[in-house]
């Protein structure tokens, strides 16, 4: 039977391909002795082999369905009825995993599954997750309620000290009111969430998480959409500041496209020039083909620009100094016919005789000049992503209160029709390993091998249960939390990876550095830069060079020519191997730079890195 929620599979003998290699079993053997043990009243002896077979690098859907109701069976008999639930929903038994788990959350995901969206909320709120509730009634359409329920867990005590979970709070409940139609009270939750976000924001900066801040400031721009401008500013200039340091170009860009429609949309004109200017100059920056476009669009902003203000009566000299910068930027690509035309509209201003006669003889010089040629290439919608703005005010309401708990959060990965069947059975399994525990609490040798379980999910979502499981006393637990982050490439996964590095036992300590050396990605380089810079140990610093020379962006290759230039000799002699075979074309112009700025043995080791990148 086909996982509930998943895509139809491919053919009968769809194979699934796991990343951790696994030994060669008999397969027959193997089922033949799990089910004898199950049959004769030994389930607990069955789960070994039965794990043999479904945590294998290839298995069919017809083999693992099989497995899966003999190791549910297995799981009953032993009164693992969580287990058991998981199994029954995973291959669709919906009705029967309702009736196997006591637990509320299961029944919530069961009667989502059932479309039944009402008694979900009750399951979750018999939990006291209020806002996973709140969100279920919100689905069902019942506003009401959840306004109720998000009011409640604003109350909440353990919020008190929360800023940025109490600010998404009050987000959803601004939300509820609007849809309410309740203005009052929606315009006083909004902006209490606002001034909690904003200090959530500075918070997380000063403690050098920018990936947190982010978080805020996407939740502010929402804010701004139907509301002040400057909201609407603050949350997408700061949005886009945190993407260029994570060198997130297509993003950067993509945000960049956002706010100037909503500023033109809001006649925001000169706001508007400025964002084009500024996309035209990030798009020089990283040689991307967009430059002339925005260039174009700044000037046409300041026509508009110009144009509103002497329709609403405004002096003509403030026209015309709008109607000066379209001048320049239409200069800047050669569009002289633009040129030709704002001298003409400036020729028609009230500031004077001789002004306007200058301003007519420039548009009379260019009346035989042609334009440059060169092709305006906006950017494209096939770059575009979908999850730039993610629901944020939901997504980490319910991480929060799912409270780091591997099996609830993978419970939410299986009723989730985004993910893949691979990705959903390595969270079945993961899942499983949990709730089929055989003690209670968990031994660090089950939280070892949760742990691997996690990293293997290889989703953002596996990061709150291992930063949760990173705080276990038992040392052993805490690396296998870091050896399970390097399969893990998000920028967050460097919030552990930092804590890992300080930590007091050395096998965790010896993972955080194989993980700094593991994870190079483009949005990386921040807080690389950030281990190389404030490291007092040197294996660290030198690991973390080679992990930023492997990120293709300008930041890092400048980044390895001040090292060159300015580091100590074991650090160059590993930034010069990393330049000679570094491929970027900006690199020869970075060093040839730095040769004209430095003399003497410093010029010396630059010219020599320079002659080798040409041979």
């Amino acid at each position: 039977m086909t996982p509930i929620l998943a895509p139809p599979p491919r053919a009968a003998t769809r194979r699934i391909c796991y990343t951790r290699p696994v030994a060669t079993i008999d397969k027959r053997d193997a089922w033949r002795r799990a089910s004898a043990a199950v049959e004769t009243g030994r389930p607990e002896e069955a789960l070994g082999p039965l794990w043999s077979l479904v945590d294998r690098a290839h298995l069919v859907d017809e083999e693992l369905v099989g497995y899966l109701r003999l190791m549910g069976r297995a799981y009953q008999a032993l009164e693992r009825d969580r287990a058991n639930a998981t199994i029954l929903l995973f291959l669709g038994q919906v009705e029967a995993a309702l009736r196997a788990s006591d637990a509320p959350t299961d029944r919530a995901r069961a009667h989502i599954v059932l479309g039944r969206r009402g008694e979900a909320a009750k399951a979750y709120g018999e939990a006291g997750w209020l806002g996973h509730a709140a969100i279920e009634l919100e689905e069902a359409g019942d506003d009401r309620g959840a306004r109720v329920l998000w009011e409640r867990l604003a109350r909440a005590p353990r919020l008190r000290d929360a800023l940025y979970e109490r600010g998404l709070v009050m987000f959803n409940v601004g939300r509820a009111c609007e849809r309410l139609g309740d203005a009052s009270a929606a315009r006083r939750a909004i902006i209490d969430s606002m001034h909690l976000l904003e200090a959530a924001a500075d918070g997380f900066e000063t403690r050098g998480l920018r990936e947190r801040a982010f978080d805020c400031y996407q939740v502010l721009l929402t804010l701004g959409k139907d509301g002040a401008f400057e909201n609407l500013a603050e949350g997408y200039l700061n949005c886009i500041r945190i993407l260029k340091e994570d060198n997130l170009k297509y993003y950067v860009l993509q945000y960049y496209e956002d706010f100037q429609e909503l500023a033109l949309r809001r006649e925001e004109f000169h706001a508007a020039a400025t964002l084009f200017r500024e996309a035209a100059d990030f798009s020089r920056r990283y040689n991307l083909p967009y430059e002339r476009h925005y260039r174009e669009r700044a000037a046409a902003a300041q026509v508009a620009a110009a144009e509103k203000l002497m329709s609403a009566g405004a002096p003509e000299e403030m026209a015309e100094n709008a109607y000066a910068s379209a001048i320049d930027a239409y200069n800047d690509v050669g569009s002289y016919s633009r040129v030709r035309e704002v001298y003409g509209k400036l020729a028609k201003l009230e500031l004077g005789e001789k002004r306007q006669a200058r301003y007519a003889r420039l548009q009379a010089r260019l009346g035989g000049v042609e334009d440059e040629d060169g092709q305006s290439v906006p950017f494209p919608d096939y770059l575009r992503m979908d999850t730039a703005y993610p629901e944020i005010w939901r997504l980490d309401v319910v991480e929060w209160e799912q409270g780091g708990d591997a099996a609830e959060t993978m419970g939410e990965v299986l009723l989730d029709a985004k993910w893949p069947d691979y990705t959903k059975r390595r969270a079945l399994l993961c899942r499983l390993f949990q709730l089929g525990a055989l003690e209670s609490p968990p031994s660090p040798a089950t939280l070892v091998g949760l742990c691997e379980h996690l990293g293997r999910v290889e989703i953002y979502a596996s990061l709150a249960p291992l930063e949760h499981i990173y705080g276990h006393e038992d040392g052993r637990v805490r690396a296998a939390a870091l050896r399970a982050v390097r399969q893990l490439f998000f920028k967050r996964s460097y919030v552990l990876i930092m804590q890992g590095l300080q930590d007091e036992e050395p096998a965790a300590r010896q993972e955080a550095l194989e993980a700094v050396g593991a994870l190079h990605f483009t949005h990386a380089y921040d807080p690389l830069q950030r281990i190389y810079r404030s490291s007092p140990e040197a294996t660290v610093r030198h690991r973390a060079l080679k992990s930023i020379g492997k990120i293709p962006s300008l930041e890092a290759a400048e980044l390895l020519v001040d090292v060159l230039r300015q580091g100590d000799q074991r650090e160059r002699e590993i930034v010069r191997e990393l330049l000679k075979r570094n491929d970027q074309p900006e690199v020869d112009g970075l060093l040839r730079r730095a040769v004209a700025a430095e003399s003497g043995v410093a010029r010396t080791r630059l010219e020599d890195v320079l002659r080798s990148r040409n041979y």
